[in-house]
């Protein structure tokens, strides 16, 4: 698990139960969007979580 500085979205996914490939494939993704910004990557990753954006990569997967 890695270490949360601003955001909970970890806490967040497993609440709206989100699956961890799903979560990782978010990650890897904002992660090339934000590479050296912590506290976007997070925010970005916690959005995806909130919006359902992550409903739709279940669809794709």
């Amino acid at each position: 698990m890695r270490k949360i500085e601003y955001f909970d979205y970890e806490g967040l996914a497993l609440k709206e139960h989100v699956p961890a490939k799903v979560l990782e494939r978010i990650e890897k993704e904002v992660k090339s969007e934000f590479p050296d910004d912590k506290m976007m990557y997070e925010l970005h990753v916690l959005r995806a979580v909130m919006t359902g954006y992550w409903k739709d990569l279940m669809k794709t997967s």
